[in-house]
């Protein structure tokens, strides 16, 4: 999944020729504290509410007050996994989308990036899920973790893998079953080390709730 498969087409950028109670007047219509800038196509940055509150007039044009913006984006064809490195790095709740000319294409919202990571990583999907500690990347052979999977019926669905200062490292898989136990202790027999596991079976509601509630959150 690339960023243009991301971007959000409700929300229209500024122009230059915009004024600043004009950017007030959208970033309380849309709930957002910052929204991108564009002249004739080309992205100029990002404008905040605390760019717009330092112009002694209001009234007055984007462009006349405007200079050197903090300019944030990413391009067109980079993947989910480099608009969640950004946005990691990002004070804003959007990220600009530009092609390789910068020409403004779009902005990617908060809650558009999380809907799409969610769905992209069977987040949402009924399953069960699996936590190994692993002493070191080279206990990490995804084709032996795959075949204890798939020896008990299930399939991966997903995985990521967390770094720890101490150099220890977290595995954690969703499979496509709920029923996890025999999974678990097949890890077990092959001397893994299980930090934790879920069975989705009774949780599933919960969770899909709580992902729901969140993702209304983020659009009040």
């Amino acid at each position: 999944m690339l960023a243009r498969d991301i971007i959000t087409e409700n929300i229209p950028p500024l122009k230059s020729s915009d004024t600043g109670e004009r950017a007030i007047d959208w970033m309380i219509e849309f709930k957002l504290s910052h929204l991108p800038l564009v002249d004739n196509k080309k992205y100029l940055g990002l404008v905040s509410e605390e760019d717009i509150l330092d112009f002694n007039d209001t009234a007055e044009k984007l462009g006349n007050y405007l200079k050197n913006l903090y300019k944030p984006y990413v391009l067109a064809d980079e993947h989910i996994f480099e608009v969640l490195r950004v946005s990691a790095t990002l004070n804003s709740p959007v990220i600009p989308v530009v092609d390789a000319d910068m020409n403004y294409m779009g902005m990617i919202t908060l809650q558009s990036l999380l809907y799409h990571f969610a769905s992209m990583t069977s987040i949402k999907g009924t399953g069960g899920v699996i936590v190994l500690d692993l002493i070191s990347k080279s206990d990490y052979v995804l084709s032996d973790i795959a075949r204890i999977v798939e020896s008990n019926g299930a399939h991966i669905l997903s995985l990521f893998m967390d770094n720890h200062i101490q150099g220890e490292h977290t595995l954690t898989i969703k499979v496509d079953t709920t029923d996890i136990r025999h999974i678990a202790a097949t890890f077990e027999r092959y001397e893994y080390q299980i930090k934790a596991y879920f069975e989705e079976s009774d949780l599933g509601d919960i969770y899909k709730d709580r992902f729901d509630s969140f993702m209304n959150y983020l659009n009040i």
